[in-house]
């Protein structure tokens, strides 16, 4: 029941995030989000199709000159897995994961190691 309420708990913080976020970004953001999510459609990090977000691989307050870089771009979920938080930010919004790609690369081709690349991303994570 605590794991259900922070996952839905993590979710709004989540999807508030990404809304004030989409304030302070590029008019044309939405257009690249949009149609990364519908060449990229599953999450990197465990393939499901529900609630995926586009995510910066080199965090746009870092390197605003890849907002809108496809190659900067990787479809990540916050579903029951939250590979947005866990993977892409090592469990913490305000933190990135310098190795977002190939952790979600491997946590899709080994399910059973997905706890592992969570506690890789957490220990590696940059501020």
């Amino acid at each position: 029941m605590i794991s259900k309420l922070r996952h839905l708990y993590r979710r709004f913080k989540s999807h508030r995030r990404e809304a004030k976020k989409a304030r302070e970004r590029s008019p044309h953001w939405t257009a690249v989000q949009r149609a990364f999510h519908a060449a990229h459609p599953h999450c990197a990090g465990c393939g499901t199709l529900e609630d995926i977000q586009v995510h910066h691989r080199a965090p746009f307050h870092l390197h605003p000159e890849l907002e809108l870089d496809p190659k900067n771009l990787i479809s990540l979920c916050m579903s029951k897995t939250e590979c947005h938080l866990r993977i892409g930010h090592g469990d913490f919004f305000k933190a990135w994961n310098p190795d977002v790609l190939p952790d979600a690369a491997e946590a899709l081709a080994h399910p059973e190691r997905m706890e592992l690349v969570w506690k890789r991303a957490k220990a590696g994570r940059k501020q």
